[in-house]
């Protein structure tokens, strides 16, 4: 279907004449929540399509004629009409966040931005172009990048290598248009900064993404918290993996082998041997849970498995007239894509939790929350994974997950610090040689313990395979604050598990009707990433790795675990 910016025109016209009133305060909203929803469905339906198949240039074609002929003067009417409330001084009870952003959002806007805008997202298809085209031979067969990595965890050291430098290698080929594609979208962004009346990305992006109860500096805070206190537990952890494989250092391509195993963990080859034991967690945890999990797979709202021409990666959209989520994924059978499809339906209970809210507006909460919605659920699952595996191979899906999550928040700091870094120095920033530059340093400060002697040119350009970099600027640090709210409701489920879900319930439902520290607090925790509380966090986290660890080395590899109290 053709669409034309004519038919909607005339509902953004009818919302811009109308004279706000407090007896009509509620049904405008309502009437702007439904043309908006209309459009942000069919932007959200045609962004799916060319991600499903990288190949597809018409769905491209749609998607970037739909944005500059559409999403372009939607813009601008959009604007239009938060000028409008906000000239009004009128408001209701639970838009008081929502109003906050929108004059955040007025102050930002300039229309001169939106082809700006529409050119990002072009060269955004052209990324998943590039990133959706490689493919490499493996045992006399092409197959994706994606499917390359589950040999990441097999126990020949030999393959892993292999395997390792064959992904590796084949990205490092695209190191020219990917060094292209940098300076391109960062010159993009730097404009609009500057035609926002910003100093640069840094405060643009600050006031975009609504960070209202954090700065630049608490960021560089959380990042030094976790040098000192994250750092060395993550460094142990490599430490272990290595000398559990008769090995000095650990090299890239042994970070992913599990050293409790002798074999890779795989809870599923099909479709339904990975979807119907999900079930069974969400039934465990909520039969209300069950159920939304259910009405997506009866309605098709999930492509879970990799295949040639999709795009990497995985995520999580709304279809907001429908109410309803689409989970997009490229599993091939490994822990990680268990790990990966919990994750997003976090995401998508999000969305079923804030379909009751009556605005649009009100639905669309900081990424800093959306990700305690999907990280909290990976926690909350971790004591039912028994489904999958027996209790040996569940200890071990246990450990791998709580390692990832503490090497995780170093991980982060690379990215968040190589962000902010690369849009505070635009002039440096922009030139990839560099960007190399600074990504080996903090790479080196926070990520000590992997050893790429040898790969230089592999560890420097290590900022070309994450997509946040490119895609979603600064959208990295969310996780890394995410994951504090995510082990608060994991410490509180291990004391009362129904009481921990019907908390993380009720925050969900919250949408963005409250500010961050509250919507934490309704999860049953604090918002916080100081010393203390990371280090906290990290230490529980430990103690309970050493537990199960010590259990794994019992005679036989017993386990017994500590089921949550319900």
């Amino acid at each position: 279907m053709t669409w034309s910016w004519e038919d909607f025109a005339p509902h953004y016209d009818a919302l811009k004449s109308t004279d706000l009133s407090a007896e009509n305060l509620e049904g405008w909203l309502g009437d702007w929540s439904k043309v908006s929803a209309v459009l942000s469905e069919i932007h959200s339906r045609l962004h799916v399509a060319p991600t499903l198949n990288t190949a597809d240039k018409a769905a491209v074609e749609q998607l970037q004629s739909f944005s500059k002929n559409i999403h372009e003067p939607q813009q601008a009417a959009e604007e239009d009409l938060r000028k409008k409330l906000l000239a009004s001084g009128l408001t209701l009870k639970g838009m008081e966040v929502p109003i906050r952003q929108m004059r955040a959002n007025s102050e930002l806007f300039r229309e001169e931005n939106l082809p700006l805008q529409t050119q990002l997202v072009e060269l955004s298809s052209k990324h998943d172009e590039i990133c959706g085209a490689r493919s490499v031979e493996w045992d006399g067969k092409e197959i994706t990048l994606e499917q390359v990595s589950k040999f990441l965890e097999e126990p020949d050291t030999g393959r892993r290598e292999k395997a390792w430098r064959l992904k590796h290698g084949r990205i490092l080929q695209d190191r020219q248009k990917m060094n292209d594609l940098w300076t391109e979208m960062f010159d993009i962004r730097s404009q609009i900064a500057k035609n926002a009346d910003c100093k640069n990305l840094v405060d643009y992006v600050a006031q975009d993404y609504h960070r209202f109860d954090y700065t630049p500096q608490d960021c560089e805070d959380f990042r030094n918290s976790i040098a000192e206190h994250v750092v060395p537990a993550a460094t142990a952890i490599y430490k272990e993996r290595a000398a559990r494989q008769g090995a000095a250092t650990l090299k890239p391509w042994d970070e992913d082998f599990d050293v409790w195993g002798d074999e890779p963990l795989q809870p599923f080859e099909t479709e339904a041997e990975m979807l119907d034991p999900s079930a069974e967690i969400f039934e465990r945890l909520d039969p209300v849970l069950a159920e939304r999990y259910q009405d997506m797979r009866d309605r098709g709202l999930m492509d879970l498995f990799s295949r040639k021409n999709k795009a990497g990666g995985g995520y999580c959209t709304s279809y907001a007239v429908e109410q309803r989520p689409f989970i997009f994924m490229n599993a091939v059978g490994t822990q990680d894509n268990l790990q990966t499809l919990i994750h997003e339906m976090g995401h998508a209970f999000h969305v079923y939790e804030t379909a009751a809210l009556p605005y649009d507006s009100q639905k669309h909460t900081g990424a800093e929350f959306a990700e305690v919605a999907s990280m909290s659920m990976e926690m909350l699952a971790q004591a039912h994974l028994g489904v999958y595996y027996d209790e040996k191979s569940a200890a071990r899906a246990q450990i791998s997950h709580l390692e990832r999550m503490i090497c995780f928040w170093p991980y982060m700091a690379v990215v968040d610090g190589f962000q902010h870094w690369a849009y505070a120095n635009p002039q440096q920033g922009r030139i990839p040689a560099e960007c190399d530059k600074k990504w080996t340093e903090l790479w080196r400060r926070f990520m000590p313990g992997i050893d790429y002697a040898g790969l230089e040119d592999l560890e420097a350009t290590g900022w070309h395979r994450k997509l946040h970099i490119f895609l979603i600027p600064f959208y990295y640090v969310e996780y890394g604050l995410a994951q504090v709210g995510a082990l608060q409701v994991w410490q509180n489920s291990l004391k009362d598990e129904a009481d921990a879900v019907a908390k993380y319930r009720h925050g969900l439902s919250l949408g963005c009707t409250v500010g961050l520290p509250q919507l934490f607090e309704a999860v049953g925790g604090k918002f916080a990433f100081d010393g203390e509380t990371i280090s906290s966090l990290s230490n529980q986290m430990v103690e309970r790795l050493a537990e199960l660890k010590a259990q794994l080395n019992q005679p036989g590899g017993q386990v017994s675990f500590r089921p949550p109290n319900r």
